[in-house]
Protein backbone atom coordinates (compact mmCIF):
# COMPACT_ATOMS: atom_id res chain seq x y z
CA UNK A 1 0.00 0.00 0.00
CA UNK A 2 1.27 3.08 -1.12
CA UNK A 3 0.88 6.22 1.03
CA UNK A 4 -0.01 9.73 0.41
CA UNK A 5 3.81 10.78 0.92
CA UNK A 6 5.73 11.19 -1.67
CA UNK A 7 9.02 10.22 0.01
CA UNK A 8 10.16 6.60 -1.82
CA UNK A 9 12.99 3.85 -0.43
CA UNK A 10 13.85 1.27 -2.26
CA UNK A 11 16.38 -1.73 -1.38
CA UNK A 12 18.40 -4.13 -3.38
CA UNK A 13 20.18 -7.09 -1.49
CA UNK A 14 21.69 -9.48 -3.41
CA UNK A 15 24.87 -11.75 -2.29
CA UNK A 16 27.63 -9.20 -3.27
CA UNK A 17 26.30 -5.98 -3.02
CA UNK A 18 23.56 -3.92 -0.84
CA UNK A 19 21.82 -0.99 -2.62
CA UNK A 20 19.16 1.61 -1.96
CA UNK A 21 17.95 4.38 -3.38
CA UNK A 22 16.31 7.64 -1.49
CA UNK A 23 14.09 9.52 -3.82
CA UNK A 24 11.76 12.58 -3.22
CA UNK A 25 8.12 13.26 -5.47
CA UNK A 26 7.06 12.55 -8.20
CA UNK A 27 7.04 13.56 -12.07
CA UNK A 28 8.76 16.45 -12.92
CA UNK A 29 10.10 17.41 -9.21
CA UNK A 30 11.14 13.96 -8.45
CA UNK A 31 14.62 14.12 -6.96
CA UNK A 32 17.30 11.35 -6.15
CA UNK A 33 18.33 12.31 -2.52
CA UNK A 34 20.09 10.08 -1.67
CA UNK A 35 22.33 6.27 -2.54
CA UNK A 36 23.83 3.79 -0.34
CA UNK A 37 25.83 1.06 -2.17
CA UNK A 38 27.42 -1.73 0.52
CA UNK A 39 29.34 -4.78 -0.57
CA UNK A 40 28.11 -7.49 1.43
CA UNK A 41 30.59 -10.51 -0.18
CA UNK A 42 31.01 -12.92 2.95
CA UNK A 43 28.90 -11.34 5.16
CA UNK A 44 26.70 -14.10 7.18
CA UNK A 45 23.33 -14.08 7.34
CA UNK A 46 23.48 -12.83 10.97
CA UNK A 47 25.54 -10.30 10.55
CA UNK A 48 23.40 -8.77 7.56
CA UNK A 49 20.91 -6.83 9.86
CA UNK A 50 23.54 -4.77 11.08
CA UNK A 51 24.90 -3.70 8.37
CA UNK A 52 21.74 -2.95 6.64
CA UNK A 53 20.52 -1.02 9.44
CA UNK A 54 24.05 1.17 10.04
CA UNK A 55 23.63 1.95 6.02
CA UNK A 56 20.57 3.86 6.19
CA UNK A 57 21.93 6.62 8.12
CA UNK A 58 20.40 9.86 6.75
CA UNK A 59 17.90 8.28 5.01
CA UNK A 60 14.10 8.82 6.23
CA UNK A 61 13.15 5.52 6.01
CA UNK A 62 9.97 5.26 8.57
CA UNK A 63 8.72 8.61 7.32
CA UNK A 64 8.76 7.15 3.57
CA UNK A 65 7.21 4.36 1.08
CA UNK A 66 9.69 1.61 1.87
CA UNK A 67 9.43 -1.15 -0.76
CA UNK A 68 12.40 -3.54 -2.05
CA UNK A 69 13.94 -4.66 -5.71
CA UNK A 70 13.53 -8.46 -5.91
CA UNK A 71 17.36 -9.51 -7.40
CA UNK A 72 17.33 -10.86 -11.03
CA UNK A 73 18.60 -14.58 -10.19
CA UNK A 74 15.64 -14.78 -7.66
CA UNK A 75 13.32 -14.13 -11.43
CA UNK A 76 11.64 -16.17 -13.72
CA UNK A 77 9.55 -14.28 -16.75
CA UNK A 78 7.02 -16.43 -19.01
CA UNK A 79 4.85 -14.45 -21.64
CA UNK A 80 1.22 -16.53 -21.79
CA UNK A 81 -1.55 -15.57 -23.10
CA UNK A 82 -5.31 -15.50 -20.84
CA UNK A 83 -8.28 -16.64 -22.61
CA UNK A 84 -10.00 -14.17 -20.69
CA UNK A 85 -10.11 -9.84 -20.64
CA UNK A 86 -11.71 -9.73 -17.12
CA UNK A 87 -9.11 -8.87 -14.54
CA UNK A 88 -10.58 -10.71 -12.25
CA UNK A 89 -10.87 -13.89 -14.31
CA UNK A 90 -7.32 -12.92 -15.78
CA UNK A 91 -5.98 -12.97 -11.87
CA UNK A 92 -7.24 -16.23 -11.01
CA UNK A 93 -6.15 -17.78 -14.00
CA UNK A 94 -2.61 -16.69 -13.77
CA UNK A 95 -2.65 -17.98 -10.06
CA UNK A 96 -3.94 -21.55 -11.61
CA UNK A 97 -1.25 -21.82 -14.59
CA UNK A 98 1.78 -20.24 -12.69
CA UNK A 99 3.03 -24.00 -11.67
CA UNK A 100 3.39 -24.59 -15.35
CA UNK A 101 5.91 -22.26 -16.21
CA UNK A 102 8.15 -23.67 -13.32
CA UNK A 103 9.83 -26.67 -11.61
CA UNK A 104 8.72 -25.40 -8.09
CA UNK A 105 5.30 -26.38 -6.59
CA UNK A 106 2.79 -23.48 -6.70
CA UNK A 107 3.42 -23.05 -2.78
CA UNK A 108 6.76 -22.54 -3.41
CA UNK A 109 6.44 -19.36 -5.43
CA UNK A 110 5.25 -16.35 -5.17
CA UNK A 111 3.58 -14.64 -8.50
CA UNK A 112 2.59 -11.63 -9.80
CA UNK A 113 1.74 -10.18 -13.68
CA UNK A 114 1.92 -7.40 -15.69
CA UNK A 115 -1.15 -6.73 -18.32
CA UNK A 116 0.03 -6.42 -22.11
CA UNK A 117 -3.24 -5.39 -23.49
CA UNK A 118 -6.43 -7.52 -25.56
CA UNK A 119 -4.57 -9.83 -27.99
CA UNK A 120 -7.36 -11.25 -30.08
CA UNK A 121 -10.79 -11.45 -29.55
CA UNK A 122 -11.13 -12.51 -25.96
CA UNK A 123 -7.38 -12.96 -25.12
CA UNK A 124 -5.15 -10.82 -23.02
CA UNK A 125 -0.88 -11.35 -23.43
CA UNK A 126 0.86 -10.70 -19.86
CA UNK A 127 4.01 -11.19 -18.60
CA UNK A 128 4.36 -13.77 -15.86
CA UNK A 129 6.80 -12.83 -12.78
CA UNK A 130 7.79 -15.37 -10.62
CA UNK A 131 9.89 -15.58 -7.57
CA UNK A 132 11.38 -18.61 -5.26
CA UNK A 133 9.20 -17.41 -1.96
CA UNK A 134 11.65 -18.98 -0.12
CA UNK A 135 14.42 -16.53 -1.04
CA UNK A 136 11.99 -13.65 -0.36
CA UNK A 137 11.24 -15.08 2.96
CA UNK A 138 14.74 -15.10 3.75
CA UNK A 139 15.76 -11.91 2.54
CA UNK A 140 12.64 -10.19 3.83
CA UNK A 141 13.65 -11.66 7.61
CA UNK A 142 17.37 -9.63 7.19
CA UNK A 143 15.11 -6.74 6.42
CA UNK A 144 12.57 -7.52 9.70
CA UNK A 145 15.60 -7.94 11.65
CA UNK A 146 17.11 -4.62 10.59
CA UNK A 147 13.82 -2.72 11.80
CA UNK A 148 12.47 -2.27 8.38
CA UNK A 149 9.03 -3.27 7.08
CA UNK A 150 8.80 -3.81 4.05
CA UNK A 151 5.29 -3.00 2.46
CA UNK A 152 6.00 -4.01 -1.28
CA UNK A 153 8.27 -6.75 -3.22
CA UNK A 154 8.96 -4.62 -6.71
CA UNK A 155 9.95 -6.24 -10.23
CA UNK A 156 12.76 -3.88 -11.10
CA UNK A 157 11.82 -3.95 -15.03
CA UNK A 158 8.45 -2.79 -14.47
CA UNK A 159 10.32 0.55 -12.83
CA UNK A 160 12.87 0.33 -15.82
CA UNK A 161 10.47 0.69 -18.67
CA UNK A 162 7.90 3.02 -16.82
CA UNK A 163 10.78 5.52 -16.18
CA UNK A 164 12.33 5.49 -19.52
CA UNK A 165 8.82 5.94 -20.93
CA UNK A 166 7.88 8.53 -18.78
CA UNK A 167 11.06 10.66 -18.97
CA UNK A 168 12.76 9.84 -22.78
CA UNK A 169 8.90 10.60 -23.86
CA UNK A 170 9.08 6.31 -25.27
CA UNK A 171 5.28 6.43 -25.05
CA UNK A 172 4.23 7.30 -28.22
CA UNK A 173 6.70 5.26 -30.03
CA UNK A 174 5.08 2.67 -32.98
CA UNK A 175 7.67 -0.26 -31.87
CA UNK A 176 9.22 -1.66 -29.15
CA UNK A 177 12.47 -0.46 -27.57
CA UNK A 178 14.90 -2.47 -25.89
CA UNK A 179 16.66 -1.65 -22.89
CA UNK A 180 20.47 -3.18 -21.76
CA UNK A 181 21.32 -2.21 -18.38
CA UNK A 182 24.99 -3.80 -17.32
CA UNK A 183 25.48 -4.01 -13.72
CA UNK A 184 28.21 -5.61 -11.43
CA UNK A 185 27.28 -9.25 -12.66
CA UNK A 186 24.51 -9.32 -14.26
CA UNK A 187 22.81 -7.60 -17.80
CA UNK A 188 19.35 -6.79 -17.92
CA UNK A 189 17.53 -7.45 -21.12
CA UNK A 190 14.29 -5.98 -21.39
CA UNK A 191 11.65 -4.89 -24.28
CA UNK A 192 9.54 -2.18 -23.51
CA UNK A 193 6.44 -0.85 -25.14
CA UNK A 194 3.93 1.66 -24.43
CA UNK A 195 5.38 1.94 -20.98
CA UNK A 196 5.58 -1.46 -19.92
CA UNK A 197 7.90 -4.34 -20.09
CA UNK A 198 6.68 -6.78 -22.41
CA UNK A 199 9.99 -9.35 -22.08
CA UNK A 200 12.81 -9.11 -19.84
CA UNK A 201 15.63 -11.63 -19.25
CA UNK A 202 19.13 -11.68 -16.88
CA UNK A 203 21.77 -12.37 -18.11
CA UNK A 204 24.72 -13.51 -15.92
CA UNK A 205 27.51 -11.42 -17.42
CA UNK A 206 28.44 -8.55 -15.94
CA UNK A 207 30.93 -5.59 -15.35
CA UNK A 208 33.12 -7.85 -12.61
CA UNK A 209 33.25 -10.83 -15.92
CA UNK A 210 34.36 -8.27 -18.15
CA UNK A 211 36.95 -7.28 -16.24
CA UNK A 212 38.77 -9.97 -15.72
CA UNK A 213 37.88 -11.24 -19.58
CA UNK A 214 36.55 -8.45 -21.67
CA UNK A 215 36.54 -10.74 -24.94
CA UNK A 216 35.00 -13.64 -24.03
CA UNK A 217 32.65 -12.02 -21.99
CA UNK A 218 31.94 -9.19 -24.85
CA UNK A 219 31.24 -12.22 -27.31
CA UNK A 220 29.13 -14.17 -24.72
CA UNK A 221 26.99 -11.08 -23.81
CA UNK A 222 26.25 -10.40 -27.04
CA UNK A 223 25.42 -14.14 -28.23
CA UNK A 224 22.94 -14.32 -24.89
CA UNK A 225 21.08 -10.82 -26.51
CA UNK A 226 20.65 -12.34 -29.82
CA UNK A 227 19.32 -15.84 -28.25
CA UNK A 228 17.03 -13.48 -26.15
CA UNK A 229 15.53 -12.01 -28.60
CA UNK A 230 15.74 -14.81 -31.46
CA UNK A 231 13.32 -16.29 -28.71
CA UNK A 232 11.22 -13.14 -28.27
CA UNK A 233 10.30 -13.51 -32.23
CA UNK A 234 9.71 -16.83 -31.80
CA UNK A 235 6.70 -16.61 -29.09
CA UNK A 236 5.53 -13.87 -31.62
CA UNK A 237 5.17 -11.31 -28.33
CA UNK A 238 5.14 -8.16 -30.13
CA UNK A 239 6.87 -6.54 -33.20
CA UNK A 240 10.67 -6.58 -33.01
CA UNK A 241 12.34 -3.72 -31.15
CA UNK A 242 13.17 -0.77 -33.44
CA UNK A 243 15.68 0.90 -31.32
CA UNK A 244 18.45 -0.22 -28.82
CA UNK A 245 19.67 1.80 -25.70
CA UNK A 246 22.80 1.22 -23.59
CA UNK A 247 21.71 2.85 -19.87
CA UNK A 248 25.84 3.87 -19.28
CA UNK A 249 27.85 6.09 -21.27
CA UNK A 250 31.35 4.58 -20.15
CA UNK A 251 34.18 2.93 -22.46
CA UNK A 252 32.50 -0.32 -21.41
CA UNK A 253 29.03 0.36 -22.86
CA UNK A 254 31.10 1.75 -25.78
CA UNK A 255 32.66 -1.33 -26.72
CA UNK A 256 29.37 -3.01 -26.35
CA UNK A 257 27.61 -1.25 -28.52
CA UNK A 258 30.03 -1.59 -31.24
CA UNK A 259 30.16 -5.33 -30.82
CA UNK A 260 26.19 -5.15 -31.43
CA UNK A 261 26.47 -3.67 -34.41
CA UNK A 262 28.82 -6.09 -35.47
CA UNK A 263 27.41 -8.96 -34.90
CA UNK A 264 23.53 -8.38 -34.38
CA UNK A 265 23.98 -5.62 -36.83
CA UNK A 266 21.90 -3.12 -34.45
CA UNK A 267 22.58 0.44 -33.83
CA UNK A 268 22.61 0.97 -29.87
CA UNK A 269 22.56 4.25 -28.52
CA UNK A 270 23.55 5.44 -24.95
CA UNK A 271 20.72 7.19 -23.16
CA UNK A 272 21.75 7.74 -19.73
CA UNK A 273 18.85 7.56 -16.73
CA UNK A 274 20.88 10.34 -14.79
CA UNK A 275 20.37 12.81 -17.39
CA UNK A 276 16.35 12.78 -16.99
CA UNK A 277 16.07 12.74 -12.90
CA UNK A 278 18.10 15.74 -10.81
CA UNK A 279 19.73 14.24 -7.77
CA UNK A 280 21.35 16.15 -5.17
CA UNK A 281 25.13 16.60 -5.49
CA UNK A 282 25.84 13.93 -2.32
CA UNK A 283 23.94 11.87 -4.32
CA UNK A 284 25.52 12.48 -7.83
CA UNK A 285 28.88 11.84 -5.71
CA UNK A 286 27.46 8.68 -4.52
CA UNK A 287 26.91 7.23 -8.12
CA UNK A 288 29.99 8.10 -9.72
CA UNK A 289 31.90 6.24 -6.99
CA UNK A 290 29.41 3.43 -7.26
CA UNK A 291 32.28 1.39 -9.55
CA UNK A 292 30.45 -1.44 -10.77
CA UNK A 293 27.39 -1.09 -9.73
CA UNK A 294 24.13 -0.24 -11.34
CA UNK A 295 21.77 2.30 -9.69
CA UNK A 296 18.96 2.13 -12.39
CA UNK A 297 17.03 -0.94 -10.93
CA UNK A 298 16.59 0.92 -7.09
CA UNK A 299 16.15 4.17 -8.54
CA UNK A 300 13.78 3.31 -11.35
CA UNK A 301 11.85 1.30 -9.11
CA UNK A 302 11.55 4.11 -6.45
CA UNK A 303 10.83 6.52 -8.65
CA UNK A 304 8.35 4.97 -10.19
CA UNK A 305 6.60 2.85 -6.94
CA UNK A 306 3.27 4.82 -6.99
CA UNK A 307 2.24 3.08 -10.50
CA UNK A 308 3.62 -0.47 -9.83
CA UNK A 309 1.65 -3.35 -10.04
CA UNK A 310 3.45 -6.07 -9.62
CA UNK A 311 4.05 -6.69 -5.20
CA UNK A 312 5.82 -10.13 -4.82
CA UNK A 313 5.24 -9.92 -1.36
CA UNK A 314 4.44 -13.24 0.16
CA UNK A 315 0.74 -13.96 0.30
CA UNK A 316 1.36 -15.15 4.01
CA UNK A 317 3.23 -11.97 4.94
CA UNK A 318 0.35 -9.70 3.04
CA UNK A 319 -1.83 -11.41 5.36
CA UNK A 320 -0.52 -10.95 8.15
CA UNK A 321 0.04 -7.36 7.58
CA UNK A 322 -3.93 -7.22 6.87
CA UNK A 323 -4.57 -8.94 10.22
CA UNK A 324 -2.02 -6.22 11.99
CA UNK A 325 -3.55 -3.70 10.10
CA UNK A 326 -7.38 -4.31 11.39
CA UNK A 327 -5.86 -4.58 14.56
CA UNK A 328 -4.53 -1.45 14.69
CA UNK A 329 -7.89 0.10 13.44
CA UNK A 330 -9.63 -1.81 16.37
CA UNK A 331 -7.78 -0.47 19.15
CA UNK A 332 -7.84 3.17 17.06
CA UNK A 333 -11.85 2.47 17.35
CA UNK A 334 -11.75 1.19 20.95
CA UNK A 335 -9.73 4.08 21.98
CA UNK A 336 -11.92 6.66 19.88
CA UNK A 337 -14.65 4.85 21.52
CA UNK A 338 -13.27 5.44 24.83
CA UNK A 339 -12.52 8.69 24.17
CA UNK A 340 -15.92 9.69 23.42
CA UNK A 341 -16.90 7.81 26.62
CA UNK A 342 -14.52 10.25 28.54
CA UNK A 343 -15.56 13.48 27.01
CA UNK A 344 -19.60 12.62 28.09
CA UNK A 345 -18.73 11.05 31.04
CA UNK A 346 -16.14 14.58 31.40
CA UNK A 347 -19.50 16.95 30.06
CA UNK A 348 -21.52 15.33 32.77
CA UNK A 349 -19.52 16.21 35.96
CA UNK A 350 -19.11 19.69 34.44
CA UNK A 351 -22.42 19.86 33.98
CA UNK A 352 -23.60 18.61 37.86
CA UNK A 353 -20.68 20.96 38.91
CA UNK A 354 -21.87 23.86 37.63
CA UNK A 355 -25.72 23.08 38.65
CA UNK A 356 -24.54 22.34 41.70
CA UNK A 357 -22.34 25.68 41.69
CA UNK A 358 -25.77 27.17 40.52
CA UNK A 359 -27.34 25.82 42.91
CA UNK A 360 -25.56 27.04 45.85
CA UNK A 361 -25.52 30.30 44.39
CA UNK A 362 -28.89 30.99 44.39
CA UNK A 363 -29.14 29.38 48.07
CA UNK A 364 -26.89 31.98 49.24
CA UNK A 365 -28.76 34.93 47.12
CA UNK A 366 -32.59 33.42 48.75
CA UNK A 367 -30.95 33.48 52.49
CA UNK A 368 -33.80 35.31 54.45
CA UNK A 369 -36.22 35.75 51.13
CA UNK A 370 -37.98 33.10 52.80
CA UNK A 371 -39.31 34.89 55.94
CA UNK A 372 -39.59 38.07 53.98
CA UNK A 373 -42.32 35.90 51.81
CA UNK A 374 -44.18 34.75 54.90
CA UNK A 375 -44.58 38.79 56.11
CA UNK A 376 -45.67 39.64 52.89
CA UNK A 377 -47.92 37.10 53.06
CA UNK A 378 -49.25 38.01 56.81
CA UNK A 379 -49.64 41.68 55.29
CA UNK A 380 -51.59 40.41 52.41
CA UNK A 381 -53.47 38.24 54.37
CA UNK A 382 -54.50 41.20 57.06
CA UNK A 383 -55.14 43.64 53.98
CA UNK A 384 -57.59 41.16 52.34
CA UNK A 385 -59.47 41.32 55.80
CA UNK A 386 -59.69 44.90 55.85
CA UNK A 387 -60.55 45.37 51.96
CA UNK A 388 -63.52 43.12 52.68
CA UNK A 389 -64.72 44.75 55.72
CA UNK A 390 -64.05 48.02 53.91
CA UNK A 391 -65.96 46.01 50.86
CA UNK A 392 -68.64 45.02 53.09
CA UNK A 393 -69.33 48.35 54.70
CA UNK A 394 -69.49 49.76 51.26
CA UNK A 395 -72.30 47.10 49.73
CA UNK A 396 -73.95 48.14 52.78
CA UNK A 397 -74.25 51.60 52.48
CA UNK A 398 -74.80 51.24 48.56
CA UNK A 399 -77.74 48.97 49.48
CA UNK A 400 -78.77 51.77 51.78
CA UNK A 401 -78.38 54.27 49.07
CA UNK A 402 -80.11 52.41 46.02
CA UNK A 403 -83.32 51.98 48.33
CA UNK A 404 -83.27 55.11 49.58
CA UNK A 405 -83.82 56.29 45.59
CA UNK A 406 -85.64 53.68 44.88
CA UNK A 407 -88.53 53.64 47.37
CA UNK A 408 -91.63 56.37 47.15
CA UNK A 409 -92.90 58.71 49.70
CA UNK A 410 -96.23 56.25 49.87
CA UNK A 411 -94.12 53.57 51.47
CA UNK A 412 -92.22 53.54 54.28
CA UNK A 413 -90.06 50.64 55.71
CA UNK A 414 -89.96 48.73 58.90
CA UNK A 415 -87.09 47.02 58.59
CA UNK A 416 -84.10 45.75 56.26
CA UNK A 417 -82.37 42.94 56.63
CA UNK A 418 -78.98 41.73 55.28
CA UNK A 419 -76.77 38.40 56.00
CA UNK A 420 -73.42 37.68 55.24
CA UNK A 421 -74.49 35.94 51.99
CA UNK A 422 -75.78 39.18 50.20
CA UNK A 423 -79.59 38.32 51.19
CA UNK A 424 -81.56 41.06 51.83
CA UNK A 425 -85.15 41.06 53.03
CA UNK A 426 -86.89 44.31 52.96
CA UNK A 427 -90.61 45.17 54.74
CA UNK A 428 -92.19 48.33 55.05
CA UNK A 429 -96.21 49.29 54.57
CA UNK A 430 -97.57 51.11 51.47
CA UNK A 431 -100.72 53.29 51.58
CA UNK A 432 -101.31 52.17 47.83
CA UNK A 433 -101.20 48.62 47.09
CA UNK A 434 -100.28 48.84 43.49
CA UNK A 435 -97.22 51.00 44.74
CA UNK A 436 -95.45 47.76 46.37
CA UNK A 437 -95.26 45.99 42.87
CA UNK A 438 -94.10 49.39 41.03
CA UNK A 439 -91.23 49.24 43.83
CA UNK A 440 -90.49 45.61 42.80
CA UNK A 441 -90.21 46.14 39.34
CA UNK A 442 -87.91 49.83 39.89
CA UNK A 443 -85.83 47.40 42.08
CA UNK A 444 -85.54 44.60 39.20
CA UNK A 445 -84.01 47.35 37.30
CA UNK A 446 -81.22 48.21 39.77
CA UNK A 447 -78.05 46.89 38.60
CA UNK A 448 -76.77 46.18 42.25
CA UNK A 449 -79.20 43.08 42.67
CA UNK A 450 -79.23 39.67 41.08
CA UNK A 451 -82.69 38.79 41.87
CA UNK A 452 -85.92 40.53 43.44
CA UNK A 453 -89.23 38.88 44.07
CA UNK A 454 -92.38 40.19 46.52
CA UNK A 455 -92.62 37.63 48.82
CA UNK A 456 -95.65 38.65 50.53
CA UNK A 457 -98.42 41.65 50.52
CA UNK A 458 -101.19 41.67 53.19
CA UNK A 459 -103.80 44.50 54.26
CA UNK A 460 -103.99 46.39 57.60
CA UNK A 461 -104.96 49.07 59.16
CA UNK A 462 -102.68 52.31 59.62
CA UNK A 463 -103.31 54.62 61.91
CA UNK A 464 -106.88 54.56 61.18
CA UNK A 465 -106.53 53.68 57.03
CA UNK A 466 -106.37 50.67 55.21
CA UNK A 467 -102.90 50.18 53.79
CA UNK A 468 -100.63 47.05 52.81
CA UNK A 469 -97.60 45.56 54.40
CA UNK A 470 -95.13 43.75 52.40
CA UNK A 471 -91.96 41.95 52.41
CA UNK A 472 -89.68 41.97 49.83
CA UNK A 473 -86.41 39.65 49.27
CA UNK A 474 -83.35 40.80 47.72
CA UNK A 475 -79.90 39.66 46.41
CA UNK A 476 -76.99 41.36 45.71
CA UNK A 477 -75.08 40.90 42.63
CA UNK A 478 -72.19 40.05 43.65
CA UNK A 479 -73.78 37.05 46.11
CA UNK A 480 -72.62 33.59 45.76
CA UNK A 481 -74.92 30.91 44.25
CA UNK A 482 -76.95 28.72 46.05
CA UNK A 483 -76.42 25.45 45.40
CA UNK A 484 -79.32 23.67 44.17
CA UNK A 485 -80.77 20.38 45.95
CA UNK A 486 -79.53 17.57 43.90
CA UNK A 487 -81.95 15.49 42.50
CA UNK A 488 -82.28 11.95 44.42
CA UNK A 489 -81.78 8.79 42.46
CA UNK A 490 -84.09 6.44 41.92
CA UNK A 491 -82.05 4.22 45.07
CA UNK A 492 -82.17 6.47 47.28
CA UNK A 493 -85.61 6.82 46.79
CA UNK A 494 -86.19 3.51 47.58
Amino acid sequence: MISKNKEFVCISLSEESLKVAYVKGVGNSLSIVNVVNRDVSGITELELPKIVQSSLGGINVRGSNLACVVPPGMITTKNIEIPSTNEEEISSIVNLQAGRHTPFSRDEIQVGYINLGVYKANYTKVLLVIANKNLLKTQLSVFERAGLRIRRVLFAPEGIASLYANNFKMKEDASPSAIIDINRSTTEFLIIFKGKVIASRSIPSGRVQFASDPSGTKTKLVDEIGKTLEAYKNEDIDQLPARYILTGNDSLSDQLAAEIKDKLGWNVEAVSYIDSIKATKGALTRLANAGDNSFLDVIASAAQMSDSTVNLLPDEILLQKSIEAQGKELIKAALLGFSILILVIAGFVAKLYFHNSYLKLLSKNTNGIHEKVVALENLSARTKVIQDYIGGRMISLDTIKELYSSVPKEVYLTGIYMDEKGNISLQGISDIGSVVYDLGNKLKESKLFKSVEIKSTTSKKDRGKDATAFEITLRLKNAPDEEKEKPKTKKAEE
